[in-house]
């Protein structure tokens, strides 16, 4: 089933990279008509140092009294700002709380979205363990990782397709259609398919354009050899070349262990690019 966004989450904090990620979540909700939920990491409000030497029932009252009624002012601050944000871009939007030390799988497996959009590396109060692996592994759903070093304005004008004909690609591609059928420049790269047309086939990526045009996207393909650099390296340095302001790609990994999920080239692409990336798996 070809998907179509209809309910797109977003991971932040009250930061100011927090705000920047959800923006471009909610111009995305925008874009394709989406609801937006925006999970916001949020920290328990810290003692005041002298508050640590409370001793008795009534005094630890007070002190839990305060850092309660501090974390309820920060959650409704950060709720305001969310919903100024939603009302700004015209969309429908719910706002959830996890809070820094409570983040588990229960959480994430409740989710249900078609879409989950994080900074890289993730916002500091979202909780610890949850990484664009540990997203991408408990839900299932394709992650949009937005760099923090991404500037651009828009995400998915010129999309590029990393294709090597793996299975984990060609749902990468599926997943990234609500993006490619409406960009305005696809690129399908291929990276040192001469030495092994038996993957790439004999005209490396042509199905996938002629699949693409089917749905109205028009791809080019461009076949780029890694000289002897990493394909993590040559995948980079092409959608550089072609100014991407998207990256889709599917998470492989020959780990026999389930929870190490990203491989090399993926692992060294999260580590070295500087523009969004669509993951998926």
């Amino acid at each position: 089933m070809i998907p179509i966004w209809k309910d797109i989450a977003v991971f932040l904090d009250a930061s100011a990279e927090g705000d920047r990620i959800g923006r471009h979540a909610a111009a995305l909700a925008q874009r394709h008509k989406a609801h937006l939920v925006g999970i916001f990491g949020m920290a328990h409000s810290a003692l005041h140092p002298e508050e640590s030497y409370a001793r008795g029932t009534k005094a630890l009252q007070s002190v839990f009294a305060r850092t309660r009624l501090a974390d309820e002012a920060k959650a409704v601050a950060a709720g305001r700002e969310f919903a100024a944000i939603s009302a700004e871009y015209g969309i429908s939007s719910e706002f959830r709380i996890v809070w820094h030390n409570e983040g588990n799988d229960a959480a994430l497996r409740s989710l249900q979205c078609d879409l989950i959009v994080a900074a890289h590396p993730k916002p500091e109060e979202l909780a610890q363990n949850w990484s664009a692996e540990r997203l991408l592994l408990t839900t299932g759903t394709p992650v949009l990782l937005i760099p923090e070093q991404w500037s651009g304005a828009t995400i998915g004008d010129t999309v590029v397709i990393a294709w090597n004909r793996s299975r984990e690609a060609r749902r990468a591609v599926n997943d990234a259609i609500p993006f490619i059928t409406t960009a305005q420049r696809v690129v399908v790269v291929t990276v040192d398919s001469d030495p092994d047309p038996e993957r790439y086939g004999i005209d490396p990526g042509i199905h996938l354009v002629e699949h693409l045009a089917r749905h109205d996207a028009h791809a080019i393909i461009a076949e780029v050899s890694s000289e002897g650099t990493s394909i993590s390296g040559a995948i980079l340095a092409e959608a550089i070349h072609q100014s991407a302001d998207l990256l889709v790609i599917g998470a492989y990994s020959h780990s026999r262990t389930t929870e190490i999920l990203f491989g090399g080239v993926t692992r060294s692409l999260l580590a070295d690019t500087h523009l969004p990336m669509l993951i998926s798996r």
